[in-house]
């Protein structure tokens, strides 16, 4: 997917009917659908069947079997609730009849009330950082084969610019920071906006959990894999312009990692929160 055109005819499903749509599959180096963006036809799916001045606020999904990238995905639509105030729908992505993914997203009207937030963490401008690619491409301690899966994504409709250089090792208490926007500016309505966000925002999570605090395990290969997924939308955003993800591991245990993530706008606004959990197992 080399642009964010190529970005929107991937989320842009083909309507069955008033709760059923059906869409098709980038083509992934690994040979599975890549979780954002089921996560993204989704909830372009709910978008489609809410009131107009609704906009999302937050959402839950589960990966519950990994997608075949060779069978386009059914996604079924649940209107659980049209309340004055919020809406909430259930998608449910499935193949061959069984469900791969399952997504609860609520709805609300714009409303006015109390701020505030966390102040963002950001320590450097994007312009004067190095694309992630070629921080990749240079890496003596990411192992071949995690370097591989991810170079697999560029060209990409996202670019994304590292605060610091993938070989250095962090603790669990820091943050690994880095900035993202899309490469060609898009026309986006404020619906595509949380679609787009959602699809970037599975960037790497989890492989920075292992990536950042395990560099000396890589003689052992890591499977890794979405568990689940949550988002919550704090403020309205521009994927074109300069967001920062500022993303940390509180915990790894039992075989699964947890990670968190905040998405902060150019002028520091915190305009997201993402945590995830996930497969994190030693092959031995």
């Amino acid at each position: 997917m080399e642009n964010s055109y190529g970005l929107l005819d991937l989320l842009a499903l083909k309507r069955i009917d008033a709760f059923t749509f059906v869409g098709k599959n980038y083509k992934t180096f690994w040979k599975r659908v890549y979780g954002g963006q089921v996560l993204a036809q989704s909830l372009h799916a709910a978008n489609q069947t809410v009131m107009s001045d609704r906009y999302l606020h937050s959402l839950h999904g589960y990966f519950i079997l990994a997608g075949d990238i060779d069978i386009p995905i059914e996604f079924k639509v649940e209107n659980l609730r049209d309340g004055k105030s919020f809406n909430t729908r259930r998608v449910t992505a499935s193949q061959k009849g069984k469900a791969i993914f399952v997504l609860s997203a609520s709805f609300q009207i714009d409303e006015i009330g109390l701020s505030q937030f966390e102040k963002s963490p950001a320590s450097f401008n994007p312009e004067n950082l190095i694309p992630d690619d070629e921080l990749l491409k240079k890496s003596k301690v990411i192992p071949r084969k995690i370097k591989k899966y991810l170079l697999s994504r560029h060209p990409f409709a996202f670019e994304f610019r590292p605060e610091i250089d993938y070989d250095k090792s962090i603790d669990y208490s820091s943050t690994r920071n880095i900035w993202f926007r899309l490469k060609n500016k898009t026309m986006l309505t404020r619906n595509q906006q949380y679609e787009f966000l959602a699809y970037a925002v599975d960037y790497d999570l989890l492989i920075m959990s292992v990536i950042s605090h395990f560099h000396n395990k890589y003689n052992h290969p890591v499977q890794t894999a979405s568990l689940d997924h949550a988002m919550w939308f704090h403020r309205s955003f521009d994927v074109n312009n300069w967001l920062m993800y500022s993303m940390k591991s509180p915990n790894i245990s039992g075989s699964r990692c947890l990670g968190k993530g905040y998405i902060y706008d150019r002028e520091g606004l915190l305009v997201a929160t993402v945590v995830q959990e996930g497969l994190a197992r030693i092959l031995k």
